[in-house]
């Protein structure tokens, strides 16, 4: 039977130093080094962070004084002994090694890595001593950095295409747009190193692929066999309570068949249905019977498609369908889980998954600068709903396709990653990469002059030839008359640093936000009390284009980041590190809220409604790599940032949202549900002290996938912009609106109440509170909770579950704008 080692503990990293050639380690020869034990995956950054070699680069300016690491090359040694195992093959699999690599096994060179998206499989049958004999392996990791350095860069290139394009690396290192500063070049062997030991026959690979029609799903196998690929084939195919199906055998000289599947279980995206997943089990059974090997698949029983043109008519669209149902995307970008290292992190990865969950997402898309995650994550997204938008890495502008063998490695790494992925059913579409049709066009306002073949022919034939069940889009954004155009294909959103023409509701958002910091406990897990506010900082914006935040919290920000926090005037003016904190991160919260429910309301503002012409938003984006102000809604301690909650409020599938513009103030509400929306709909305009002015109802019914303007606030009178709003709710949904901006209004003193009830925390205020803020101390630290900075109306009562409540008793408090802090006890 096929089994696999890990070759995990008991390893060895060491500088190379001046041992460039390593020969000496081949040898055994440890003098003029330390060796530091470590264990498998592992970046070097961790190991000398854990050795005491290196500050913690998270802090401060500490990513500096680290920055030598990547400048080094690295040598990695373990011995282990031969297994026993079956007359095969013995195959070394080198998972993830970041980047630039030699491999000895035993003394002799046995491959050169230069790519560290892909996986590397050495067949090294041979190369082994004697089972129960110890064998030496060495891989040696050579400087990103000074490879990139010594990159002598084409004369046609130069000014087109950057030297780190030379090399298949995440380009998140090399520059500060991730976190780091100046940067962080990561270096080491950050998935596992196996054994994989195997029988003459054995499953190389099981393809499947769904189709769905007239009643039925067909479940396509295609079964690829390595060494003598002789013998029969058994599957058997189990729906979720284990039940089989359908089962056969067959040669293994005939591997493709298919599976028809009556009364199909079908796989939905979440809040569209259930996420039912089958169990393919094939086995390998040699000519005497005997199994040699066998794999099992989830299986996911559904059709995607991306349709670029609506039904009947020439109009450009941007839409997910998913088993013939469209599917209105509410997402966000995926970054990598961690900037220090690309080793995957389990617990954090399942928690950002988590909190995209609770934000009513139901797509991510895993973005072409960052690191192709580990198998954990495309499962749970099967097992969670969650779709996923899958970039190839690339990222920004075109690559070097022209070099000697430089497409040959390209393909090699697609195939790789495209058959890695293709059987999960949560991937919902193949995209080139990042902006780079877009960084072309920003840097040249011309169409690419090169490179475009791997975007425009590589790609889409592997991903035609290796899956060809999902759409290909060439690149994020792509279509129209530029490449990042919003009415046609997808769009990026910069409408902080650009006007762009028609772009209120752009046909499909796959970048969208704007910049704002961590919330403040973070904060002061990175910065020291005198650089989160000096004692002489002034915020006041005394010149255009000045600053308003410290000198180092521009240090802790990507290069431009002051340029795209966006309008933040209608705020109360930051006297301190928290005002600016707030300020910062409301403007990005209902700057976000605001686009949202404008692009689910699907029309521009005003305009007489009809087909929604958006299929979609994916925020920019849900994580932070390092502790950084940026864009991100979860910051880099996995702490929700004050957008996260305007975000998941507009995200919600059932939305009541307010449309203003200078003629007409009316309610919206739309469905992105699967079952129609029925009830009344109550409109109230209310003095901040509670007295209710006036008040219209009327019945509601919204088809799913509709968004209707259902009452129109004339009626009410005028408004009085300083101490009045306006109320909406629909069966306990409640949505509010203030006409003019928070530092023009006359609120009065709120007085708010607090109290524990199980895992529940009840608020209500007596007079309308703006932005209620539930807080806790460092005892409390890993609280979660299910909505904060919400305005609360006088007299409603709001529910809030506190979720991972703490192991010890810790103190919860909760604010308002204009309300003092209440504080209680949790457990």
């Amino acid at each position: 039977m096929h089994s696999d080692v890990v070759l995990a503990d008991g390893w060895q990293v060491a500088d190379l130093g001046d041992w460039a050639d390593p020969k000496p380690v081949l040898a055994g020869e440890t003098a003029g080094g330390t060796w530091f034990d470590t264990m498998l995956p592992s970046g070097v950054h961790e190991i000398m962070l854990r050795e005491g070699r290196i500050p913690d680069p998270h802090v401060g300016r500490n990513a500096a004084d680290a920055d030598w690491v990547g400048d080094r090359d690295w040598v990695f040694r373990k011995v282990f002994d031969t297994p026993e195992h079956p007359e095969g093959s013995v195959r070394l699999v080198l998972r993830g090694v970041d980047t630039l690599a030699e491999v000895y096994l035993n003394g002799a060179h046995v491959a050169d890595l230069d790519d560290m998206f892909c996986e590397h499989v050495l067949d090294v049958t041979d190369r082994l001593n004697p089972v129960g004999q110890g064998n030496a392996l060495v891989v040696v990791v050579r400087s990103a950095s000074r490879f990139v350095d010594s990159v002598t860069v084409p004369e046609h290139h130069r000014g087109h295409i950057p030297a780190r394009y030379h090399l298949r690396k995440g380009g998140g290192d090399f520059g500060n747009y991730l976190g780091a500063r100046p940067r962080l070049v990561k270096t080491g062997i950050y998935r596992d190193v196996v054994l994989s030991l195997t029988e003459q026959s054995w499953l190389d690979d099981v393809r499947v692929r769904t189709t769905l029609g007239h009643g039925a799903a067909h479940v396509e196998v295609d079964v690829t066999a390595g060494g003598i690929a002789a013998g029969t084939l058994r599957w058997s195919l189990r729906a979720p309570d284990g039940e089989v199906v359908s089962d056969g055998e067959r040669s293994a000289a005939e591997p493709s068949w298919v599976i028809r599947v009556p009364n199909p279980q079908l796989w939905w995206p979440r809040g569209h249905g259930e996420q039912v997943l089958y169990r393919l089990v094939v086995d390998l059974h040699g000519d005497d019977g005997r199994r040699l090997d066998t794999s099992e698949v989830e299986v996911g029983l559904r059709e995607i498609e991306v349709r670029t043109t609506r039904p009947g008519t020439d109009e450009p669209v941007f839409e997910f369908v998913v088993n013939g149902r469209q599917v209105f995307v509410r997402g966000a970008n995926w970054a990598q889980v961690e900037g220090m290292t690309n080793v995957w992190d389990s617990e954090r990865a399942l928690r950002l998954l988590d909190l995209a969950e609770h934000a009513d997402m139901n797509l991510l898309r895993v973005w072409g600068g960052g690191l192709i995650p580990e198998p954990e994550f495309y499962a749970e997204c099967d097992r969670r709903g969650l779709l996923v938008w899958q970039d190839f890495m690339f990222e920004y502008g075109m690559y070097p396709t022209d070099l000697p063998g430089y497409l040959a490695t390209v393909e090699r790494e697609l195939i790789d990653v495209v058959k890695r992925l293709r059987n999960h059913a949560c991937i919902a579409l193949w995209c080139g990469g990042n902006e780079n049709h877009m960084g072309w066009d920003f840097q040249f306002h011309t169409p690419p002059a090169f490179g475009t073949e791997l975007f425009e022919a590589v790609m889409p034939r592997i991903c035609r030839d290796h899956d060809g069940t999902r759409s290909y889009h060439p690149s994020s954004p792509f279509g129209g008359p530029v490449a990042n155009w919003p009415r046609t294909g997808d769009w990026h959103d910069y409408t902080t640093l650009t006007y762009c023409h028609r772009s209120s509701v752009p046909a499909f958002v796959s970048e969208m936000g704007r910049v704002s910091t961590p919330v403040m406990r973070s904060m002061q897990r990175f910065l020291a009390p005198e650089d989160l506010w000096p004692a002489d900082h002034d915020g006041t914006v005394t010149r255009p284009g000045q600053p308003s935040w410290p000198p180092m919290w521009g240090y802790r920000a990507p290069d431009g980041a002051w340029a795209k926090i966006g309008p933040i005037e209608k705020y109360l003016e930051p006297r301190d590190a928290t005002g600016l904190v707030r300020a910062l991160g409301t403007a990005h919260g209902e700057y976000l809220q605001t686009s949202v429910e404008r692009h689910r309301r699907g029309v521009p503002d005003g305009a007489e409604p009809g087909q929604r012409r958006n299929g979609g938003d994916i925020v920019w984006r849900l994580n932070d790599p390092w502790p950084i102000l940026y864009w991100s809604v979860v910051d880099a301690y996995l702490e929700p940032k004050i957008a996260y909650y305007y975000l998941r409020r507009a995200y919600s599938p059932v939305l009541v949202s307010f449309e203003q513009t200078a003629e007409a103030l009316a309610v919206w509400v739309t469905n992105d549900t699967p079952d129609p929306v029925l009830g009344d709909l109550t409109l109230r305009r209310v003095r901040f002290d509670g007295s209710v002015v006036g008040e219209l109802r009327q019945p509601v019914a919204v088809a799913p996938g509709e968004s209707a303007r259902l009452i129109d606030t004339v009626p009410l009178g005028p408004v009085v912009l300083r101490d009045e709003f306006l109320s909406a709710e629909l069966d306990g949904r409640v949505a509010t609106h203030l006409l003019v901006g928070e530092r023009y209004l006359e609120l009065p003193n709120a007085e708010l109440t607090a109290r524990m009830v199980d895992s529940e925390l009840v608020i209500s205020t007596d007079v309308f509170a703006r932005q209620v803020v539930i807080d806790w101390d460092a005892a409390s630290d890993g609280v979660r909770v299910e909505d904060n900075y919400f305005d609360l109306m006088p007299g409603q009562e709001r529910r809030i579950r506190l979720i991972d409540l703490p192991r010890t008793t810790g103190q919860v408090s909760v604010s308002a704008l204009n309300a003092n802090a209440v504080t209680l006890s949790v457990r």
